[in-house]
């Protein structure tokens, strides 16, 4: 579906009718989520295991993927929870993903966050998920991500939910590179998933590379040899041939 989408071809992917231009489809955030993952799902097992150990520096292990489940309905406080994608591991664990457009514009909430996670313990009866945030902050250093997580988890005392939660935040960019880096196999159908995950990236304007600024450019010496060159010119003089110019007399009006 992804070609028919890059190419215009719309009908029956739920996008129909809508007119989008490249860097405005933040109607089509789904669309950016499940390219996405649906590439990362194809992905031989140790591939996967070490996208996953980089996402999370070696912190987190959920074995290979069992599951994927994209916008499951969750049940908090008789309404619909609907994160967007849950990655289930041979070992048990899970992985709730909720994705934002942007990498560098607040779009990721507590509030939001907490309800998932609330939903997630009423709905399935597991345990301690791990949350990642992709894009949707304005900043991705420890700082800011320990604020957010402080938040939810206010948040849970509020609702008498005391539970256990980890939470992870990445942009767009750094998942990108992610995968660039686990995926350096030769084989070409993996070099075909990583170009359609960077095609689905250019597609919906979101930066996969960090702006390389004039400055930062390493520079080359350009190495230059000076050949001479020598220029002979040579003159020859024509002989000028001789000509027979004859005088006609005109009478002049002055009466000479």
């Amino acid at each position: 579906m992804l070609s028919a989408i890059l190419h215009g071809k719309k009908t029956g992917s739920g996008l129909a009718g809508r007119q989008f231009k490249i860097g405005e489809t933040q109607g089509a955030e789904d669309l950016l989520t499940a390219t996405i993952f649906e590439r990362i799902s194809y992905l031989p097992n140790n591939t996967f295991q070490e996208v996953i150990k980089k996402l999370f520096d070696d912190k987190e292990d959920i074995g290979n993927l069992q599951n994927i489940e994209y916008w499951p309905k969750w049940m908090n406080k008789n309404r619909f929870i609907e994160p967007d994608v849950v990655l289930t591991g041979t070992n048990g664990k899970n992985i709730i993903i909720e994705a934002k457009r942007y990498d560098n514009t607040q779009q990721q909430y507590a509030i939001q966050l907490a309800n998932e996670i609330m939903s997630y313990y009423d709905s399935t009866g597991l345990s301690n998920p791990i949350l990642l945030a992709i894009g949707g902050m304005d900043s991705y250093d420890k700082k800011r991500v320990e604020k957010i997580k402080k938040e939810i988890k206010n948040i849970l005392i509020q609702n008498s939910f005391n539970r256990e939660f980890t939470l992870y935040c990445i942009s767009w960019k750094k998942l990108y590179q992610i995968l660039e880096s686990s995926i350096h196999q030769s084989e070409i159908f993996l070099q075909r998933i990583l170009s359609d995950i960077r095609e689905a990236y250019i597609w919906h304007g979101v930066r996969y590379k960090s702006i390389q600024w004039l400055k930062s450019l390493k520079r080359n010496d350009i190495i230059h040899i000076s050949i001479p060159i020598k220029i002979r010119i040579e003159k020859k003089w024509i002989e000028l041939k001789k000509m027979n110019i004859s005088k006609t007399h005109f009478p002049s009006f002055l009466g000479e």
